[in-house]
């Protein structure tokens, strides 16, 4: 009848002292009550402590068979991480197997749980965790509790499959389209979803497509700052002769010629004493040179223009394009006012070099006297089709300076 209902009717007839000890003794030590009592009353709960980094312990289970599938479930006890893994058997081979492969692609762990299961509790299965210096934990026989992680994920999954059945859907693709959400949702324990603490970042899904571009958004940002900070775009091209800065020395700028391009702005100069120096294009400048042509000289660049000077005059009077510009067209067509007459260009040894034959109205087309201009060349042929100007004088310009080199335009 138990302890108390023993002592119940035992005091209906008798008492002597210590009766009440008497009676619990006696029943404690009856073999045929023990063997047929109820369990006694539940432990309070023993937490696993929590690994210190991801995947450093996992918790493994069987999952089935569900109407013939059957599953191997792994869960990593840091960042609630869940793998569904579809088995065609639950021999050790196969289970070694399967962990093999998910150990090259997250590591091998320190330590493994689960049950005792045969797969688990062969040899087989404990040399291949002692090789790889895994120590393994088999929780009590019958006691699905003790892998209580394992047994959590095993029923959420299970619950998936089901649903898959009676809605006529792909297991499998059911399977993984709630494993995706469920590694991207944050979890109850952790505060944070498991692939932000197993991978460091969210997984993308299709609702991700609902969120702006950030690739977009950072283009547009820098799309502003460029128009902010100003400038003009500049090309250079291979051989150009620019004027380089140095920061050596009392001269600021120093000749050189482009050699290579290194980036939309990088350059490669070679200076004059054969030295090349690596310049972004803020410093460099385009400058002229005089090139000798036959019994004259052909401004190409002048190199006697300081480097302060206009750079946005016409680099080259022979067609040339001159930084990303097109060369001016033959019928004499382009945003600057450009002379449509013959240009003259006066060496060093003319005896005109300070003097000009000033127009004196003839035709515009007339080439000037060659008695006046002794030594100089036509480097331009005048147009077929030149507009037609009221004649007038104009006056030579002069240069402080630089009075032996200099270009003189008739009939502008």
């Amino acid at each position: 009848m138990g302890i108390v209902k023993t002592k119940s009717l035992a005091r209906g007839y008798v008492w002597w002292p210590g009766l009440d000890e008497a009676i619990e003794a006696q029943c404690r030590e009856c073999g045929v009550c023990a063997a047929a009592s109820s369990a006694p009353p539940a432990h309070a709960p023993r937490l696993w402590s929590w690994p210190d980094r991801p995947w450093t312990r996992i918790h493994l289970d069987f999952l089935g068979p569900v109407r013939g599938k059957t599953c191997l479930i792994v869960v990593d006890a840091y960042s609630k991480w869940i793998e569904a893994i579809r088995m065609n058997g639950t021999s050790a081979a196969a289970v070694i197997r399967v962990l093999r492969e998910l150990w090259s692609r997250f590591g091998i762990p320190k330590q493994v749980v689960s049950d005792n299961g045969p797969p688990y509790s062969s040899t087989e299965f404990k040399n291949f965790l002692s090789s790889n210096g895994v120590d393994q934990v088999l929780s009590a026989p019958y006691h699905p509790a003790s892998n209580g992680a394992a047994e959590s994920a095993v029923k959420i999954c299970k619950a998936v499959i089901i649903k898959s059945f009676k809605e006529n859907l792909d297991t499998e693709t059911a399977l993984c389209r709630f494993l995706l959400q469920y590694r991207n949702t944050e979890h109850t324990t952790t505060g944070e979803s498991p692939a932000k603490l197993l991978q460091g970042r969210s997984l993308r899904t299709r609702l991700d497509c609902l969120r702006p571009d950030r690739g977009d958004h950072v283009r547009a940002a820098q799309e502003r700052q460029r128009r902010a900070a100003g400038g003009v775009e500049r090309e250079l091209r291979a051989g150009d002769p620019v004027w380089v800065r140095q920061y050596r020395g009392d001269d600021k700028w120093m000749p050189g010629t482009v050699r290579d391009r290194r980036g939309d702005t990088d350059y490669i100069v070679d200076t004059d004493n054969g030295t090349g120096i690596h310049r972004h294009i803020d410093q460099l400048k385009s400058r002229r040179v005089t090139l000798n042509n036959g019994g004259g000289s052909v401004a190409k660049r002048n190199s006697l223009v300081f480097p302060g000077s206009d750079e946005s005059v016409a680099r080259s009077d022979v067609g040339e394009p001159i930084d990303g510009m097109s060369p001016p067209s033959s019928g004499g067509e382009h945003k600057r006012e450009r002379s449509a007459e013959p240009v003259a260009v006066v060496s060093a040894a003319s005896p005109t070099a300070h003097t000009a034959a000033p127009c004196t109205g003839g035709t515009p087309n007339k080439s000037p006297d060659p008695s006046a201009s002794s030594g100089a060349q036509l480097v331009a042929d005048s147009p077929v089709n030149a507009p037609s100007r009221v004649p007038r004088t104009r006056k030579p310009p002069f240069r402080f300076g630089f009075e032996d080199l200099f270009v003189i335009s008739n009939n502008r």
